[in-house]
């Protein structure tokens, strides 16, 4: 049932005027939602599942490949989390680092995911 009703959105969506209006970006992520976070390599990127209180929900990174059948393993991996946690919409953020995560996000995109980008200093502060 999640697989199916899977619908994109992208921050584009939500601009208004070249600015983003800041309660539609904070309404779009709701609890019924997984986040993905992807470290994007150049052959192979790695996956965390977490809710919306930044606790994990995956044991460990998922690796997948930089092409459609690692992309799919991806979804299946993150589908199979959603519905273990009850979740019905999934988002993948990731850092716009290089040229590497094109080709992710648009078939993330494409097969009812929504991506955003994760300014790299937010990551680093996290990880800090």
């Amino acid at each position: 049932m999640i697989r199916e009703n899977l619908t994109a959105s992208t921050w584009r969506e939500l601009e208004t005027n070249g600015k983003f209006d800041k309660n539609k970006k904070l309404s779009f992520i709701s609890d019924d939602m997984l986040i993905l976070g992807c470290d994007v390599g150049s052959e192979i990127h790695y996956l965390r599942a977490i809710d919306t209180g930044g606790r994990e929900l995956s044991k460990s990174a998922f690796p997948f490949s930089n092409d459609s059948e690692g992309f799919q393993g991806a979804k299946e991996w993150a589908v199979k989390i959603a519905t273990e946690h009850n979740k019905n919409q999934i988002v993948l953020g990731l850092e716009p680092t290089g040229h590497y995560w094109f080709c992710l996000a648009t078939w993330m995109i494409s097969n009812g995911i929504s991506v955003v980008q994760v300014n790299p200093y937010a990551v680093k502060q996290t990880k800090e």
